[in-house]
Formats: structure tokens, sequence, C-alpha cells
């Protein structure tokens, strides 16, 4: 095990994992209960999503850059549209998610919310660059996981006092704005 690669990847991954919209899924999937489950959803996603960041690290300079940029836009605009356009029940009358779905929702929701991620593709890149994959790959899941962690103790703690219907829209919002910053930065 390398450390140095292991903490330089937990630095960098968890500073740049902090304002992601995976952050803000979590938040709000805990809000609704079963903070416990969306927290192992959420590492069981990021773990295997490390995985799939350790494999494309030796394909990433061969990736074209735009490709990945489209449809983590595209990915970025559905899920903002759908949860701003998608029927809401009222706050009220919104029962929390049931354990199986809790887990399921939020491994679903983050493994998909980070393809073509800027943490995955920052993993990718820094296993081509470190040459040490399991040192970056441990690095970057447990920086993913210490940003889980707080999301969801945040989401579980506050989250029952949140308006739902208002953190659902706000978060549809800030994923329109993740699928046009995809689309403007790095050009």
């Amino acid at each position: 095990m390398n450390f140095a690669a292991l903490f330089t990847t937990f630095g960098l991954i968890f500073l740049a994992e902090l304002p992601d919209k995976t952050a803000y899924t979590m938040l709000l999937l805990a809000a609704r209960g079963r903070p416990v489950q969306v927290f192992l959803g959420s590492c069981a996603a990021f773990a295997v999503q490390g995985l799939v960041a350790v494999a494309l690290g030796s394909l990433a300079a061969k990736l074209p850059p735009q490709a990945i940029r489209y449809l983590a836009a595209a990915m970025f605009l559905g899920f903002g549209l759908w949860l701003l356009f998608s029927p809401v029940e009222p706050d009220e009358k919104q029962a929390p998610l049931s354990k199986n779905r809790a887990l399921a929702q939020s491994f679903v929701l983050v493994f998909l919310a980070e393809l073509g991620d800027a943490t995955q593709l920052g993993t990718a890149a820094l296993v081509a660059r470190l040459d040490n994959r399991w040192s970056v790959y441990a690095g970057s899941t447990l920086a993913l996981w210490a940003v889980a962690l707080l999301a969801v103790s945040i989401g579980g703690t506050v989250g029952a006092k949140l308006p739902k219907k208002a953190l659902r829209k706000t978060a549809g919002a800030l994923f329109c704005v993740f699928a046009v910053a995809s689309l403007v930065i790095g050009r």
C-alpha cells in the first residue's frame, strides 16, 4: 500500500465530492428515512464505481473526453428534469422508504450519478498518473464513503424537518445546473 497515493487521492476526491450532486442525492434519500440503508447502498455503489474507475484508468488517455462530458450532461439533465417534473406527494403524506427500497434506490441513483462524474474520472486519472491502482482505489473509496456519511448524517438528522418537495425541486434544479456546467467546463 502506497500511503502517499492513498492520502493524496483521499484529499482530492473528498474535496471534489463535497459539493457534488451525489451528496445532495444521499441527503435527500436519507431525509426520506432509512439513513443506514442509504449509507450502505451508497457505499456499495461507490465501491463498484471505484472498480470501474480503476479499470478505466489504463484507458483514460484513449477515451474522447467530449463523449464522456456529453454523456454525463445528458444523465444530469435527465435526472434533474425527472426530479423537477415527476409528481411529488405532499410533504405530510410522504411515507418513508422501506429498508430494501432505500438500499436499492440509493445504490442505483449513486451508481448512475457517478458515471462519468468528475470524481470517477479523477480517480481514473490518478490511477493512470500514480501507477498504484489499489492505493488510489482505497483513497478514493474512503473519501466517497466519508462524504456519504456526512450527507446521510445531515439528511437523517434534520431531514424530517426539511420540506421534501422543496428539497426535491432544488436538487432537480442543481442537477440541471450540473448538466450545463458539464458542457461548459472543460471546453
